[in-house]
């Protein structure tokens, strides 16, 4: 063990032996993150997917959506959720991975090797770096797609007649002024034996009988096309000699049956700011009102920040933990440092945005509070490679 301890210290051996190693180390360091990374993914993405689904479950099951339209209501906002799990997994899968290869001494092998915490910093900068550009991918193109679909998807779904409440050979009140029943069943969207009652119009009754009708959605509200039938409109008069009664047969005739509020909210429909793009969020001529606009703006500079915030956090991580090797501070500590400074990190950043809705003009601050943290923490990692003391302690109880 001595004739080796003495090769640590031969600086020849360091150089080439920790050239030829360095690479090899890296792509060690790197695999281990993205393994942890995508376990600790995996489990923040079905926690939150499992908090939304019970929401999205209640309108699914309410209208009567099938499964398919479950599954796809809640992948379509898997992007939303990767703005918030991919740095936080990444956090924490840098964390766990040095945590352990510090207590392993591997770290320790590894700088006895001539690597120095700059050198060994390259694995997780460069994974976090590769996270933030699919996340950059993300934002900008990803989300209002994706979003966008859900928002679609989310107006059908509750546009929609509820199946469950629509029953054979039963009178069902769709709104105060619309009864409809039907004698049979044909599939899930489809139904034979029409007959509907719409009093909507003031001082008409029209009532429609047809052989077949099918529930479908248009302009994000609901309608039934009914197929070879009849339209009797009457008057509806007080005196019953003024009455008078129209009847119309048609091949096919297509009703709105929505009901009065789920117009009002189809007409004034605004898009989410999660739909637009980062250059309409940024266009002031889109907004209704400054108040609007602001929350626009701010938004359109968290899209363009949130992606760099993985970056901050995980040289946060690793300046955390080579911070002073040489010196005996304890892996509990060092990782108490870590974990706060990023929680701090991450709080400012939310703060922040909070600030830029208010003042527009500092909307700097949403840059700054990622770029000097992650200068802080590549000055900590550059000032400890520029030592020449190894982990002394560390070494002589390898000695030992």
């Amino acid at each position: 063990m001595g004739i080796q301890i003495e090769c640590v210290y031969n600086i020849p051996y360091n150089i080439v032996f920790g050239n030829l190693m360095n690479n090899q180390l890296n792509k060690y360091l790197f695999s281990h993150i993205m393994g942890i990374w995508f376990i600790i993914l995996g489990c923040l993405m079905a926690v939150i997917w499992l908090n939304q689904s019970l929401r999205i479950l209640d309108i699914v099951i309410a209208q009567g959506a099938s499964l398919r339209d479950f599954l796809l209501y809640s992948a379509l906002a898997a992007p939303l959720w990767l703005i918030i799990t991919v740095p936080l997994s990444a956090f924490i899968a840098i964390l766990w991975t040095l945590n352990r290869f510090l207590s392993d001494r591997e770290i320790v092998v590894m700088h006895a090797v001539g690597l120095s915490p700059m050198q060994l910093s390259i694995a997780p900068i460069f994974f976090s770096v590769l996270l933030s550009a699919l996340l950059f991918f993300n934002s900008l193109v990803l989300l209002p797609l994706f979003f966008s679909g859900f928002k679609t998807i989310q107006e059908e779904v509750r546009n929609t007649i509820p199946k469950l409440l629509i029953q054979e050979n039963i009178f069902i009140d769709i709104d105060k002024d619309l009864t409809i029943f039907f004698g049979k069943k044909l599939s899930a969207n489809a139904v034979g034996n029409v007959f509907i009652q719409d009093k909507r119009t003031p001082k008409t009754n029209v009532t429609f009988t047809a052989e077949t009708g099918k529930f479908t959605i248009a302009d994000n509200l609901p309608i039934v096309v009914l197929n070879n039938g009849q339209r009797t409109e009457t008057s509806n008069e007080k005196d019953f000699e003024s009455q008078t009664s129209n009847t119309l047969s048609f091949d096919s005739y297509t009703l709105n049956i929505s009901r009065e509020n789920q117009e009002q909210t189809a007409s004034n429909r605004l898009l989410d700011a999660n739909e637009e793009s980062v250059r309409n969020l940024f266009n002031r001529d889109l907004a209704k009102s400054e108040r609007f606009w602001r929350q626009r703006f701010a938004e359109g500079h968290y899209r363009l920040t949130s992606p760099l915030i993985v970056i901050t956090l995980a040289i946060t991580a690793v300046s955390m933990f080579f911070y002073r090797l040489s010196k005996q501070v304890s892996l509990a500590k060092r990782l108490t440092l870590a974990g706060l400074f990023g929680l701090a990190v991450q709080i400012a950043y939310i703060m922040s945005k909070s600030v830029v809705i208010n003042y527009p003009f500092l909307w700097p601050i949403m840059y700054l509070v990622l770029i000097i943290p992650a200068v802080i923490g590549i000055i900590i990692i550059y000032s400890s490679s520029q030592k020449d003391r190894l982990l002394s302690f560390q070494l002589a109880e390898m000695h030992k």
